[in-house]
C-alpha cells in the first residue's frame, strides 16, 4: 500500500508533490477529497486537475467544516488523500437519493456493488437528506459486513451553500457517495472518542414532524426545554461559532438508549419556533437521557482508543469529527490528536460522523470516528506521554458548571436543580473513572503516573499471568475478563486483610498484568514480605465451580527513576527464564548501552522501512565443473540516513522481536523478483519460517510467480536451523511453488538437529553446507567428517551440494576432492550491489 496526503494548493504543487512520491500516476487509485468552504465550482476546478494528472484513479468526497492535516486543524484548506494498492481492488459510485426511500438507496448500493466483498466503505451524504440515520440501519441488514467510515457533508452555515458530495466530475448535493476496498486480508481498524456522559433519567419523544421534534413526555417540546434546562428564551443561530459559545441546546446532546452512547444535537428554528435535529430525524417513541459532553470521559476514551490501535496493524489513520467537537471541547479537541501526531493523522470536520460502534455501523453526532487501514504488517505506536497533563482538561467542566449555574438564577425549577446535581455527581464520576480499569476497578497507568507525584514509588512487582493467551483463546475475552476481574478481588482483599499500608498501591498495566508499587518510606524487606505473601496465595488462582486457573509470575523491580519502564522491560527480559519468581535488580540483563544500541537499530530498520532503504546484496556461486559463476544468492542489507550498511547479524534480531521482519522481507523479495525476472543466471532468495507461515508474504510470493513467463532461475532457500511448527504448510508451499518451475535449497545444512527424513520429504534440488563446517574442514576431523556425510547423502538423494565460507585455496582444494558441484565465499565473490554486478 502507498499514500500520500497533501493540503491541496494549485495544479503545479499537486504534480511536484506526487513526483516525489513514489505513487504510480498511471495506475489506479483511490483519491479521496475534502474541500472547506469551497463553491462547486471551484471544487469543480480542483477535480479535473486531479482527474487529468491521475487518468486511472476514482475520486470521491465531500465538502466540510474544516479539515486536519498532520494533527494540525484548518478552516479555510483543501485535503487531498491518495491510496494505491497492489491486491486491493476499488469500488466507488454515486446515488442520487431524492424521491427514494433509505431502502430503495441500500438496495441500489447494492446493485453497484455487483455482489463483490467490501471489507470497508467511506459513506458521504450530501446534507439535505435527513433519511441517513434510517439509512445506516437499513444499510446493517443488508451489508452487516462493511465497515463503514465518513459522515453527512459539511460547510459554513452562515454562507447559505448547501453542503455537497462528489465522485469524479459529478458534484451533487442530494446524493450518497462511496467508495470502498475489496481485500479479505486488509486490516480495518474502527474506533470512536464519543465523550458524552448521560445525567438524567429516560425520556421518551412523543411525537415527531421530520426533522422536527413536537413533543417530550407529552409537553410540548421547547417548552419542555424551558423546563429542563432553565432557559428563559431560545434563539436561533446561524453561525457555528456563535452556536459553540451561546446556543444553550448545543450543550446538552440527546443520547440515545440502546445505542452505546450515540447522540444527537438540538436545533431552534425561530420560524416556526419548533426544535429540530441537525441534518436527520429521529422516529417518534425514541427514548433518549440528556446527557453533556464530558472533557475527562473524551481523555479517558483517547486513551482507551490508544491502547487498541497499538494492538492491531495500520498504515493510514484517518478520523471524521465533528464541527461542534471543535468549538466547544477547546483544549480536549486537541487530545484526539496529539497522541497520533507521529502518524501524521489526517482528518474531515462533518456534520455527522458514520463509524463502526459496537459491531454495527451508527450515524454519530458530536463524535471523533477513527478509521486505520493496512495491508501489511505495519503499527503506530501512540504517544502515551500526552495523558500526562490531565489537569488541562478541568476548565472545560468547570465553564460548563457555571454555565448552568447561570441558567439556575434564570429560572430554577426542582427539574432544573435535579440536572445541576446529576452533573455535578457524574463530572466528579467520570474523573474517578479516569483513572480506573473498568474490569476490575484497579488503577490503571494513568492512576499510577498521578499517585507517583505524591508518593515516591522505588519498588515494584509485576505479576503476570503466564497462561493469558491460552485463556483468552479458549474462553473468549469476555469470560476472561470475569476470571480478571475475580483474581484482581481475591488479591486486593487478602493484602488488605493481611498489611493495609498506604504507601503501597495496586494498579493493573493490561490484561495480562497487575502491579504493586512501594513508596520509598516503605523498608524493601516489608515490600518484599508483601510480595511472598502474594506469591504463596496467588503464584495460582483457581475459582469455584470453574476448572480455569490462573499461572502468575512475578517479578521484582527496584528503580528510583522510570520505575514502570524499568518493569515492562523485566517482564520481557524476563520470558526465558524457567522461574515464576525473580528479583529483576539481582539478574545481569542487558546494560543501558545495550539497550541504546537496540534503539539506534530499531530507529534504523523503520528508517529503512518507511524510506525504502532495503537493498538487495549479491554474491556469487562457483560452477566448480564448469568453473565459472553461473548463480547468485541475494542477501538483505539496510541503509541508514547517513548511508551506513547494515549486514543481517546487525538487525535481524531486533527485526523479528519487534514484528518488522515480515516487512523487510516482502521488500526484499519484491526487488529481487523485479531484478532476476527473466534473467539468465539463477538466482537464490532466502525464506525462513516467518515467511513461509506469514500469510502475507507466501501469497505474495505465489501471485508474483503466478505473473511471471518463466520462473525457472528462482531458487528459494529454506533455514534448516528453524523447525516448523506445522510441516503440512511447509509442503503445501514447496508444492505450490515447486508448479512454477522454482527450485528448492536447504541452507545451513548440518547445523542445528538435522530431520533426515524431513529433508528427504522435501526432495530438495540443493543442500548447502553450513559455513561454520566448511571454514574448519583443514583444522578439525569431526567437520571434515560431518562434510562427507552431508555429500554421502546429497549422492544418496542425488542432491547437489553447495559448500559456503569457501574463504581460501586450500578450502576450495578439499571441496573438489570430495567432488561437492558447487562452491560459495570470498574467495570467488563478495557480496555486492547489483549494479556492480554487470550482468548481460
Amino acid at each position: 500500500m502507498l499514500s500520500l496526503q497533501l493540503l491541496y494548493e494549485n495544479k503545479t504543487q499537486f504534480k511536484c508533490q506526487l513526483d516525489d512520491s513514489k505513487i504510480d500516476k498511471n495506475l489506479p487509485s483511490l483519491v479521496r477529497v475534502y474541500v472547506s468552504n469551497l463553491e462547486k465550482n471551484k471544487t469543480s476546478v480542483i477535480l479535473d486537475e486531479i482527474s487529468s494528472i491521475l487518468p486511472c484513479s476514482r475520486v470521491v468526497g465531500c465538502s466540510t467544516s474544516g479539515v486536519m492535516f498532520h494533527g494540525k486543524q484548518y478552516n479555510d484548506k483543501n485535503l487531498i488523500v491518495i491510496e494505491q494498492f497492489n491486491d486491493t481492488k476499488l469500488v466507488s459510485g454515486i446515488i442520487d437519493y431524492r424521491n427514494k426511500t433509505a431502502k430503495q438507496v441500500v438496495q441500489e448500493l447494492k446493485e453497484q456493488l455487483n455482489n463483490q466483498t467490501v471489507k470497508a466503505m467511506h459513506f458521504f451524504c450530501g446534507a439535505q437528506w435527513v433519511d441517513i440515520a434510517e439509512c445506516i440501519d437499513v444499510f446493517n441488514e443488508e451489508l452487516p459486513n462493511i465497515r463503514l467510515t465518513g459522515g453527512i457533508a459539511g460547510g459554513d452555515l452562515s454562507d447559505g451553500d448547501i453542503p455537497f458530495v462528489f465522485e469524479s466530475s459529478q458534484i451533487i448535493d442530494t446524493a450518497i457517495v462511496y467508495a470502498g476496498y475489496s481485500n479479505d486480508k486488509l486490516n480495518i481498524f474502527s474506533d470512536a472518542n464519543i465523550s458524552h456522559e448521560p445525567i438524567s433519567g429516560v425520556y421518551s419523544i412523543d411525537e415527531v414532524d421530520g426533522c422536527y421534534l413536537k413533543k417530550i413526555e407529552d409537553v410540548n417540546a421547547t417548552d419542555w426545554c424551558f423546563e429542563q434546562f432553565g432557559i428563559e428564551k431560545l434563539e436561533e443561530y446561524h453561525d457555528w461559532q456563535q452556536i459553540a459559545e451561546n446556543d444553550e441546546l448545543a450543550k446538552f446532546p440527546l443520547i440515545l438508549e440502546g445505542h452505546h452512547g450515540v447522540s444527537r444535537f438540538l436545533h431552534y428554528d425561530a420560524q416556526n419556533d419548533l426544535l429540530s435535529l441537525y441534518q436527520m430525524k429521529l422516529p417518534a417513541n425514541t427514548k433518549f437521557r440528556v446527557g453533556y459532553v464530558s472533557p475527562t470521559r473524551c481523555v479517558k476514551e483517547c486513551h482507551e482508543i490508544c491502547l487498541r490501535i497499538s494492538k492491531q496493524p495500520v498504515e493510514n489513520l484517518f478520523c471524521y469529527s465533528c464541527v461542534f467537537r471543535r468549538l466547544y471541547l477547546e483544549n480536549c479537541a486537541e487530545w484526539e490528536l496529539k497522541p497520533f501526531e507521529n502518524a501524521n493523522i489526517c482528518g474531515a470536520f462533518m456534520l455527522g460522523e458514520i463509524g463502526w460502534n459496537f459491531d454495527c455501523n451508527e450515524l454519530f453526532n458530536g463524535t471523533c470516528v477513527y478509521f486505520g487501514i493496512a495491508d501489511r504488517e505495519h503499527y503506530i505506536y501512540p504517544d502515551f506521554s500526552v495523558f500526562n497533563d490531565l489537569y488541562r482538561v478541568h476548565t472545560d467542566d468547570d465553564k460548563l458548571v457555571n454555565f448552568v449555574l447561570k441558567k439556575q438564577s434564570l429560572a430554577m425549577t426542582k427539574e432544573n436543580q435535579k440536572l445541576l446535581d446529576k452533573l455535578l455527581v457524574q463530572q466528579e464520576k467520570s474523573k474517578q473513572q479516569l483513572y480506573l480499569d473498568s474490569i476490575t476497578g484497579l488503577g490503571n497507568t494513568l492512576k499510577y503516573t498521578n499517585d507517583k507525584k505524591e508518593i515516591n514509588f522505588d519498588k515494584m512487582c509485576l505479576v503476570q499471568i503466564e497462561n493469558f493467551d491460552l485463556l483468552v483463546s479458549r474462553l473468549g475475552q469476555e469470560k476472561y475478563h470475569d476470571l480478571l476481574r475475580i483474581a484482581a478481588k481475591k488479591i486486593k482483599e487478602f493484602l488488605i486483610a493481611v498489611e493495609a499500608n498506604d504507601q503501597i498501591k495496586y494498579y493493573i498495566l493490561n490484561d495480562s498484568t497487575l502491579f504493586l508499587a512501594g513508596g520509598s518510606l516503605v523498608p524493601k524487606e516489608t515490600f518484599i514480605r508483601h510480595v511472598d505473601l502474594m506469591y504463596e496465595n496467588f503464584q495460582t488462582i483457581r475459582f469455584e465451580d470453574i476448572k480455569e486457573l490462573l499461572i502468575n509470575r512475578f517479578i521484582i523491580v527496584n528503580s528510583e527513576k522510570g520505575l514502570l519502564e524499568s518493569g515492562i522491560l523485566a517482564l520481557k527480559e524476563c520470558q526465558s527464564l524457567q522461574t515464576h519468581y525473580v528479583d529483576y535488580s539481582q539478574i545481569e540483563f542487558k546494560s543501558k548501552e545495550s539497550l541504546e544500541d537496540e534503539e539506534n537499530i530499531l530507529n534504523v530498520l523503520n528508517y529503512a522501512i518507511l524510506s525504502d532503504t532495503i537493498i538487495p546484496y549479491f554474491q556469487g556461486i562457483y560452477d566448480n565443473e564448469h568453473q565459472c559463476i553461473n548463480k547468485y544468492e541475494a542477501l538483505m542489507r539496510i541503509e541508514d540516513v547517513d548511508g551506513k550498511i547494515y549486514l543481517p547479524y546487525q538487525f535481524m534480531e531486533i527485526a523479528k522481536k519487534y514484528h518488522l521482519y515480515s516487512r523487510l522481507s516482502k521488500r526484499m523479495i519484491e526487488k529481487v523478483f523485479d531484478l532476476f525476472e527473466g534473467s539468465s543466471f539463477e538466482i537464490s532468495i532466502n525464506l525462513s519460517v516467518y515467511d513461509i507461515s506469514y500469510q502475507s508474504v507466501s501469497s505474495y510470493i505465489i501471485d508474483k510467480l503466478s505473473r511471471m513467463k518463466n520462473c525457472n532461475n528462482f531458487v528459494f532457500e529454506i533455514l534448516e536451523d528453524e523447525s516448523f511448527k506445522d510441516m503440512e504448510i511447509l509442503k503445501k508451499f514447496l508444492t505450490d511453488v515447486r508448479k512454477f518451475g522454482v527450485k528448492i535449497a536447504i541452507d545451513d545444512f548440518g547445523i542445528g538437529y538435522s530431520n533426515f527424513m524431513a529433508i528427504a520429504q522435501m526432495a530438495p534440488d540443493y543442500i548447502k553446507i553450513d559455513g561454520s563446517i566448511v571454514r574448519n574442514i583443514m583444522k578439525d576431523d569431526l567437520c571434515k567428517k560431518v562434510l562427507e556425510n552431508i555429500v554421502f547423502l546429497g549422492k544418496q538423494l542425488e542432491v547437489k551440494v553447495i559448500a559456503e565460507f569457501v574463504e581460501d585455496n586450500s578450502i576450495q582444494d578439499e571441496v573438489l576432492k570430495h567432488n561437492i558441484q558447487y562452491s560459495q565465499g570470498y574467495y570467488f565473490s563478495t557480496p555486492t550491489p547489483y549494479s556492480s554486478l554487470n550482468l548481460s
